[in-house]
C-alpha cells in the first residue's frame, strides 16, 4: 500500500473550505458557528480551562443548547487539568461532558502506558453534520483573539464529504473503540480538490507521519513546516536535508523565547538546527508570541493542517487529527500566512548559528539529554 493512504479515509471532493490564522477570524467565525447550531455540536480539545476564552465558548454552547442541539465534550484529563469544578459544573449543564484518562495515581502506578501516557491531543468541532473545525486551537486564553500577541495558531474550517470522517473519528474515541481499519489496496492517490481526515490513535502507527514522508518525497518545488515542539525523528531529518539537497526551499517555521510554554523542548529542538542548516534547510524561530500552528505546505496546491506536532509525544502517545489537503486556494492562503510569520521571525544561517553563545550550547546538549521524554 503507497504510504500516502495510510489513512481508515479515503479521498473524498473537497467542499467549501477557509483557512484560519488569524485568532480574531478565527474565534468569531467558530463561535458564530457553535452558536448557532441546531441539531448538534461534538467538541473535543486537549486544553479547557478557566478564562475569557472558556466563557465565551460556554456561552455560544449556552445558544445551541437553547436552539435545540445536543452537545458532547471531550476533555483530556492532563491538558484540563487545570479546569475548576465550577467551570466543570457549568459546562455539564449544558452537555454531556467526558474527560478522557483522568490523572489519578492508581492509573500512575497500575495502568501507565494505557491511560496515564495516553492523550487525546485532537482538536475537532463538528456542527449539525455540516461544519468541521481542526487544528491546534486551544480554550485558553493566551490563544483568546482580545489577548496581547495571542498564540499563533492554525485552524481549517470544512464542509462537505469530510466531515462525515471526522464524526467517525470523534465517536470512535467517545465510545472507547477508536481502531480503524486503513483504506484497501487500489485506493488511488490524492486528485485535484480532494480532502480526507488523517487520524492518529495513541501507540500505533502514525498516518501522519508516514503522509508527510510521503509529501516530502514528492515535492518538487518548496517545503514549508511550522510546528509547535520539534523533535525529529532520523528519517524526517534525512528527508528535510535530502530535498533541500535537490535544490527545493524548505523552510521550518519554529517557536522562538517569546512565550514559550515548555523552553526545554525548544532547546532540545535547537540541537538538530546545525545539520539541518549545513544541508540548505532554513530556520525561522517566531518572535511575536509562540509559534503554535501545526501546518504543512508542499508546492502550490497540497497542505497538511491539524493537531500533531513533530515530536515523540504526538508520534506515540496522542490520538491527533489532520486534514489533508489538495486545494489550491487554501495552499496560497497558507502561504501568504507563512510569508507574514517569516517577516517577524528570525531568520538562521549555518554561519550565523556556528557563532551562538557557549551557555546556549550547553542548554541544547543538556536538555537533548532528555528529549526522548519529549
Amino acid at each position: 500500500m503507497p504510504r500516502s493512504l495510510r489513512s481508515p479515509f479515503p479521498y473524498v471532493p473537497l467542499g467549501p473550505t477557509e483557512l484560519h490564522m488569524d485568532a480574531s477570524g478565527t474565534w468569531d467565525r467558530l463561535l458564530g458557528d457553535i452558536a448557532n447550531a441546531r441539531e448538534e455540536v461534538l467538541f473535543e480539545t486537549y486544553i479547557f480551562v478557566d478564562g475569557v476564552a472558556a466563557d465565551a465558548l460556554l456561552a455560544a454552547l449556552t445558544t445551541a443548547k437553547s436552539n435545540g442541539a445536543s452537545i458532547r465534550l471531550m476533555i483530556d484529563g492532563a491538558g484540563s487539568h487545570e479546569m475548576t469544578s465550577s467551570l466543570r459544573e457549568r459546562l455539564q449543564a449544558v452537555a454531556e461532558v467526558q474527560i478522557y484518562h483522568p490523572l489519578r495515581w492508581k492509573t500512575l502506578f497500575f495502568d501507565f502506558r494505557s491511560r496515564f501516557m495516553q492523550r487525546t491531543h485532537r482538536r475537532l468541532v463538528l456542527i449539525d453534520r455540516m461544519v468541521l473545525w481542526a487544528g491546534g486551537l486551544a480554550v485558553e486564553d493566551p490563544w483568546w483573539k482580545d489577548t496581547k500577541a495571542p498564540f499563533l495558531e492554525a485552524m481549517v474550517r470544512c464542509c462537505g464529504p469530510v466531515v462525515a470522517q471526522a464524526r467517525i473519528a470523534f465517536e470512535s474515541l467517545w465510545v472507547g473503540t477508536p481502531e480503524m481499519e486503513l483504506v484497501p489496496k487500489g485506493q488511488r492517490g490524492i486528485q485535484a480538490e480532494q480532502v480526507r481526515v488523517l487520524p492518529q490513535r495513541a501507540r500505533r502507527l502514525s498516518c501522519f507521519r508516514f503522509s508527510l514522508l510521503h509529501r516530502i518525497g514528492g515535492a518538487r518545488q518548496r517545503i514549508w513546516i511550522a510546528t509547535a515542539y520539534f523533535i525529529p525523528p532520523i528519517r524526517l531529518r534525512h528527508a528535510l536535508n535530502h530535498a533541500a539537497k535537490r535544490g527545493l526551499d524548505v523552510r521550518l517555521l519554529l517557536p522562538g523565547p517569546n512565550k514559550h510554554d515548555h523552553p526545554a523542548v525548544r532547546f532540545a529542538s535547537r540541537r538538530y538546527y546545525a545539520q539541518l542548516l549545513r544541508h540548505g534547510v532554513k530556520v525561522y524561530e517566531y518572535l511575536p508570541s509562540f509559534q503554535h500552528a501545526k501546518a504543512c505546505l508542499f508546492d502550490d496546491h497540497l497542505c497538511i493542517v491539524g493537531s500533531p506536532n513533530i515530536d515523540r509525544w504526538s508520534n506515540l502517545w496522542n490520538h491527533e487529527l489532520a486534514i489533508d489537503m489538495y486545494a489550491t486556494e487554501i495552499n496560497q492562503s497558507l502561504a501568504d500566512h507563512f510569508e507574514k510569520a517569516f517577516e517577524d521571525s528570525r531568520h538562521y544561517t549555518y554561519a550565523e548559528w556556528k557563532q551562538r553563545s557557549l551557555w546556549s550550547r550547553f542548554l541544547e546538549y543538556f536538555f537533548g539529554i532528555f528529549d526522548k521524554a519529549f
